[in-house]
């Protein structure tokens, strides 16, 4: 029964849209309850950690090409399709992604009192945005992705002097 489950299971879009829904729900939470809010971002960032098994045990290390590809029309008047698909390193950085931000929101469970609901929406939109950045085989958003990253690291940040300091730090690290 596995190997049918398997046969038919390529769905690697369905990991992308998880933090984003679990980043948006806490926004509908006042921000006196703090408990449901860490919650709901800890079992959305657990959802996308378990979400995607499937691809990790069919794919194939002997060969070199992108593999699960899947493309979706975006914007069909500019010819512009959203293609989705996963290599060897790619899937390395999307199951440590996915490992890394559960652990990220229980060690700052006890710490986000006061800015808890940014915290745990700002982790969740930068997960979102690093599988995309991962799965993406389009040149364009490959490319456009990779600069949305750091958005949500300036989020909050009290003094606008100390947000371009670390975002000059961020792009100067990365190129």
């Amino acid at each position: 029964m596995l190997e049918h489950f398997c046969e038919c299971y390529s769905d690697l879009s369905g990991p992308i849209p998880c933090p984003m829904l679990g980043s948006i729900t806490p926004l509908f939470i006042p921000n006196s309850r703090i408990r449901p809010i860490r919650l709901i971002g800890l079992c959305a960032s657990l959802i996308t950690f378990l979400y995607p098994p499937v691809p990790r045990i069919q794919f194939d290390p002997s060969t070199a090409t992108s593999q699960f590809v899947e493309s979706l029309r975006w914007l069909p008047y500019e010819n512009i399709n959203l293609y989705l698909g996963i290599d060897g390193i790619s899937l390395f950085f999307v199951i440590l992604t996915t490992f890394l931000i559960p652990i990220c929101i229980s060690v700052g469970w006890s710490g986000m009192r006061s800015y808890g609901k940014e915290y745990i929406t700002a982790s969740l939109i930068h997960e979102f945005l690093m599988i995309a950045v991962f799965r993406m085989l389009d040149p364009l958003l490959f490319y456009v992705l990779p600069e949305s990253v750091p958005i949500p690291m300036l989020c909050g940040a009290e003094y606008l002097l100390f947000a371009g300091i670390k975002l000059f730090l961020c792009r100067g690290l990365v190129q």
